[in-house]
């Protein structure tokens, strides 16, 4: 199957996981891949070095607009880059913006969907933009929420995680699995097989069992803290890799942001499975 095989989710939800496991699965072998090095198996919609060349003029000076009329060159290219499927993680919700698809669809292979319950994705995205967790609230919210442009990344559309959530999942027309971030700390050997399954590329076990090894959150904090992590945003307030864990929202969080977490996103949080009959969280 060739074209772009889209790594998408809302922003700290298990992106970075899964590239890391991928990386180690497909291209790693008995040492683990860096995670400096993973944009050499997988690359991203958003670094502006895949624009640049399309662009009349600097990317830094060139409004969004501008920017966003030449995605579909920019996936064309990254498709032709291999004759089998080419990685690429998008932040994105999947939707038109700017006048332009989220996904060019003629060069798309199909789309791995990550998703996080958004009480905990709430605490990480707080310290991944370096605000308060009441600030993350609001924005995670937003129906006009964007990522910043910078030097490195082009400006992303969010939307709010319910959005994102729903344009994904309800995507017609796209080869797709959804994996929650819950599953692979659960289950990793399930949920990463189940993955390779979907990438139709054979299974190997012990490959698999290296590879869930290799990208665990416990290796890549470490490399963090011995390299560095080359994403980390420099407002970000702490690690890239925080914690990882399930369920922290119930020391985190008070009442208050809770309750505005589910007013905010109850419907789809019951819809994946993060809200039971009563209104009550699953996780």
């Amino acid at each position: 199957m060739s074209g772009n095989m889209w790594i998408a989710s809302f922003p700290k939800s298990g992106n970075t996981w899964t590239r890391a496991f991928l990386a180690n699965y497909l291209f790693g072998g008995k040492a683990p891949v860096s995670i400096n090095d993973m944009d050499q198996h997988c690359a991203s919609d958003a670094d502006v070095r895949y624009y640049e060349p399309f662009l009349d003029g600097d990317v830094q000076t060139l409004s969004p607009k501008e920017v966003y009329a030449v995605r579909p060159q920019v996936h064309r290219f990254m498709a032709e880059k291999s004759d089998s499927s080419v990685l690429v993680k998008i932040h994105n919700r999947k939707a038109d913006f700017l006048g332009v698809p989220t996904i060019t669809p003629d060069v798309t292979a199909g789309a791995i969907y990550i998703v996080r319950n958004p009480l905990d994705t709430v605490i990480s995205y707080a310290n991944h933009i370096g605000e308060t967790i009441d600030f993350a609230s609001e924005a995670m919210a937003s129906h006009d929420l964007v990522g910043s442009a910078s030097k490195n990344l082009i400006l992303t559309d969010l939307g709010s995680w319910s959005d994102h959530v729903r344009t994904w999942i309800s995507a017609k027309g796209v080869y797709m699995i959804m994996v929650h971030y819950e599953a692979m700390l659960k289950n990793p050997e399930k949920t990463f097989e189940s993955l390779v399954s979907f990438l139709r590329v054979p299974l190997d076990k012990k490959k698999l069992h290296r590879a869930i090894e290799f990208s665990s959150f416990d290796a890549l904090a470490a490399q963090e803290k011995e390299h560095g992590f080359l994403e980390t945003p420099p407002n970000a307030t702490g690690n890239f890799f925080r914690s990882g864990k399930m369920g922290a929202w119930r020391d985190v969080l008070n009442k208050d942001q809770v309750e505005f977490n589910i007013r905010a996103h109850g419907n789809m949080m019951r819809r994946v499975g993060y809200l039971d009959e009563r209104g009550k969280p699953t996780v």
